[in-house]
């Protein structure tokens, strides 16, 4: 089985049973969450988290409208 979540440059900094945590190239942390269905395993697209950088702030689209959180 091959994961291909990084790109040159990145590095993986964790790994569990339920998600890849990779940092990228520009410092910021990817949590992507794996989904195990029918005895494969893959990543939710849907529902991973980016640690970026900003003012305490975090930020979630739902739908058209994004929610912002201080």
């Amino acid at each position: 089985m091959l994961i291909g979540v990084m790109k040159k440059g990145d590095r993986v900094v964790s790994v569990a049973a339920d998600f890849i945590a990779v940092e990228r190239r520009n410092g910021e942390v990817d949590i992507l969450p794996l989904d195990r269905q029918d005895g494969s395993i893959r990543v939710d697209m849907e529902h991973i988290v980016t640690i970026g950088f900003g003012d305490n702030i975090i930020q979630t689209t739902d739908g058209e409208m994004t929610i912002t959180t201080f």
